[in-house]
């Protein structure tokens, strides 16, 4: 979203996105998850990238609050749009890949710059929705992200249950299902975390908790909030669309969302301000071992993981490792043989080239900067049975040599020359087991 024009960036300013002052007349422009935020969430994230990729990458991500980019909601976790902020994501993820395997001369920092744009709806969402708070102003989850899936993000169904007891709010809900927002005894608004019930034959007749971000509708069709055909405001418990900005409607409690009028956490702070930027941290981090993982599934020639791991990472030690903890690419997984990569670029190659060895499970790499032309280097990494391991030359722009060696657990040693990439390497592979 557009950052406000007339607001004064404070220093610490969380904001996600910049608000809009959305459809409606008199709505004055409030603080925004900004990109100071943005650009801390993700370098935190990325210690161990390479620095002029991680530029790359807050650079496209401060792009998605400007221009078109701006007013389009499902980039910023805005107006109940689930599903197409989900196939947004994958969307992205696809252009991602496709510019690591075939980088573009005209165009070489594409995959860090769309990638950048994929983080910036993913950190949004944990200042946009009720998934922080603390209850009545929302679900209150903690240590938990939205989609630590390590394939496509999730594509919810409306008014589908996401986990427990908690359902996805998105659209007007089908015929007997009901969704209002908790009152107090003289039905004031009291909470921001919808009650769902659903009283269709086999339906959950017991109110389960809605999960739902805010309102900042900017065109017909943009607010998926219930109802969707409504004004968005909470002047009424049937109103579900919370303003992402808006001052609080003269009904509501004093004690609902931020304590400020708005379902945000973009204002500076301590509390549920700082466990939305941890967990977008959280989230962050996550996308990295998501995007190895795509990068393979996606190519499985590992020319676009190759390029990953070999010309985004610039260091591998304690904290800073592309094997972030706590996600499924973290190191400690058990491996028993020990494999050894030898290479040497033929005549053919560019005069150097990064080189790096990788489980083909991202939990373990070992790379050396550079080699230059008929030069040799070794790399080590430990694997198991029915396993690969990937040793990739992959410059940065350019097509590169990739050789993928299954270990089978048995003794092996031999030294060859394969001409399968776009230059000659000379491999030398040395397995030997249980030596981990």
């Amino acid at each position: 979203m557009r950052k406000p024009r007339s607001v004064p960036w404070p220093r610490a300013v969380l904001g996600a996105v910049a608000l809009t002052l959305a459809i409606v007349p008199d709505v004055e422009p409030a603080p925004v998850f900004g990109g100071g935020i943005h650009e801390r969430i993700t370098r935190n994230a990325f210690p161990f990238m390479a620095s002029g990729v991680l530029s790359t990458i807050v650079a496209g991500n401060l792009d998605e609050d400007e221009g078109v980019a701006a007013d389009s909601g499902h980039r910023h976790a805005q107006n109940c749009q689930f599903r197409r902020g989900a196939a947004y994501a994958n969307f992205r993820y696809r252009q991602v890949v496709a510019a690591l395997r075939a980088p573009s001369a005209s165009d070489p920092n594409r995959a860090a710059r769309l990638f950048g744009h994929i983080l910036h709806g993913a950190q949004d969402f944990y200042s946009h929705s009720n998934w922080i708070p603390t209850p009545p102003q929302g679900l209150g989850i903690r240590g938990r992200i939205l989609d630590s899936g390590l394939g496509d993000w999730s594509v919810r169904t409306p008014y589908s249950t996401l986990f427990d007891d908690v359902v996805v709010i998105e659209g007007d809900p089908p015929a007997g299902v009901g969704v209002r927002l908790p009152a107090d005894a003289r039905g004031r608004v009291a909470g921001a975390v919808p009650i769902v019930q659903d009283r269709r034959v086999g339906g959950n007749r017991r109110g389960v908790r809605g999960l739902m971000t805010s309102g900042a509708p900017r065109f017909p069709g943009d607010q998926l909030c219930p109802p969707v055909t409504a004004p968005c405001d909470i002047a009424t418990p049937e109103n579900v669309c919370l303003r992402h900005g808006d001052s609080r409607g003269s009904g509501t409690s004093s004690r609902n969302f931020d304590g400020a009028g708005r379902m945000n956490l973009d204002g500076d702070g301590d509390g549920d301000w700082f466990q939305a930027r941890h967990h977008a941290r959280l989230q962050t981090r996550h996308e990295w071992c998501r995007l190895l993982h795509l990068s393979r599934d996606l190519d499985p020639s590992f020319v676009a993981s190759g390029r990953l791991l070999g010309n985004w990472v610039a260091r591998d030690e304690g904290e800073s490792t592309p094997h972030v903890p706590g996600t499924p690419c973290e190191r400690g997984v058990a491996k028993r043989h020990h494999v050894e990569i030898t290479a040497t670029p033929g005549s053919d190659a560019p005069a150097s080239v990064p080189f790096v060895v990788f489980r083909s499970d991202f939990t373990s790499s070992a790379r050396a900067p550079t080699i230059a032309r008929g030069a040799t280097k070794t790399l080590r990494v430990c694997a198991n049975t029915n396993e690969s391991v990937v040793a990739a030359l992959v410059p940065a722009g350019a097509p590169g040599a990739v050789l993928v060696v299954p270990v089978t657990g048995a003794a092996d040693s031999r030294t060859f020359r394969d001409h399968r990439g776009a230059f000659t390497v000379t491999y030398t592979i040395r397995v030997t087991p249980n030596a981990c």
